[in-house]
């Protein structure tokens, strides 16, 4: 399995959550801008109205003005009365109408007022479900670089594995293949066995996906409590055993660039293992790695101020001072066990994705 086969599986649920929320946020970006449409043309029609309103006040000032003309020429013109009243039922006619035409004119503006309001309210409520998309988005980002990273550390533990397969002498391949196989019997044999391990592999489909920091904490000691079990059952149960090298097992030994540009080498080291190393602790594992060492030092032909050997964010480096293209010419090296060669290493950049989550890696908490 390539490292992007191994990035592909772990990373699957939080693609998946990436696009249902971009989808989510165009939703609610196309429903806030039809609702500031809809403002703005309510607000025109506001500004309408109130101009309609104006202009039928003015024209009632203007009535009533005539009505007391009119009223002071029955009076003082009796003989002229019955033209008046006709003038003044006329002008009383114009009166009701310029009031109805008022009240349609008051009443439209208060329904433009509500159609505001609840436009508004809906403009709001698009802004709050994409605000909480986007806070959504952003954790399900992390999440998803917290699966690369995870995908890397797996990809490398496999990587220790096929160096130490390297290493090993045909007896400890077969002993460990045979407690491997036994434990892959209880599986399906001793129910105990295959309790633990069906919960053990539904905890770590759940890490994969969880958001709540709380949460993952506990899953994360109840993974913990289970593998225990098994171990004390089975000490290689959750090791893979290491496969017969044949001579010719080619391997990526994967770089990335720091901040500065500079070429970030991942040695295929267990931790625990690369701890003992700096500890100068003599074991047979330490044996393998120093060998391992050993070889890049000298097929690469690097010298003491082409870079240090140390831990970038607990995973162990070489941290060179080459560019990308010092590297490039660098190709790889083989590692050599009593004269022959059982490994070889190709220097290969990372996936974009991962250099850009390692790049940040140390931001991310």
């Amino acid at each position: 399995m390539t490292i992007r086969d191994v990035l592909r599986q772990h990373t699957l649920p939080a693609r998946d959550r990436l696009a249902s929320l971009d989808k989510a946020i165009a939703v609610a970006e196309t429903a806030r801008n039809e609702a500031e449409d809809r403002v703005k043309r309510s607000s025109t029609e506001i500004t309408r109205q109130r101009t309609l309103e104006t202009e039928r006040k003015k024209s009632l000032g203007l009535s009533t003005e005539k009505v007391a003309e009119a009223q002071r020429t029955v009076d003082d013109l009796e003989r002229k009365r019955q033209e008046a009243l006709d003038i003044l039922m006329r002008l009383q006619d114009d009166q009701t109408a310029v009031l109805h035409s008022l009240r349609e004119a008051q009443s439209a503006t208060e329904s433009a007022l509500a159609a505001i309001r609840k436009e508004q309210k809906a403009k709001q409520d698009a802004e709050s479900e994409m605000m909480r998309d986007r806070a959504s988005r952003s954790e399900a980002e992390r999440v998803l670089r917290r699966s690369l990273l995870k995908a890397l550390d797996i990809y490398l533990e496999q990587q220790a594995g096929a160096v130490g397969a390297a290493f090993s002498t045909q007896e400890q391949r077969s002993k460990a293949q045979r407690e491997f196989e036994a434990f892959r019997r209880a599986r399906y044999t001793d129910p105990e066995i295959g309790r633990l391990c069906d919960e053990r592999d539904e905890i770590q489909k759940l890490l994969g996906t969880v958001m709540v920091p709380g949460v993952k904490t506990m899953l994360e000691e109840s993974l913990r409590g289970i593998e225990e079990s098994l171990v004390k059952r089975f000490p290689t149960a959750l090791r893979v055993p290491d496969a017969i090298s044949s001579g010719n097992q080619i391997e990526e030994l994967m770089f990335y660039r720091d901040r500065e540009g500079k070429a970030l080498i991942l040695l295929p080291v267990r931790p625990v293992d690369w701890g003992a190393l700096e500890a100068n602790t003599a074991s047979e594992a330490a044996t393998k790695w120093m060998c391992l060492l050993w070889s890049m030092i000298t097929e690469l032909k690097l010298r003491t101020e082409d870079g240090d050997f140390l831990t970038a964010q607990g995973r162990p480096v070489f941290a060179s001072k080459f560019d990308l293209e010092e590297v490039a010419i660098l190709q790889g090296f083989p590692i050599k066990r009593e004269g022959t060669d059982v490994i070889h290493f190709v220097l290969t950049a990372v996936p974009a994705e991962l250099q850009e989550v390692l790049s940040h890696e140390d931001q991310d908490h």
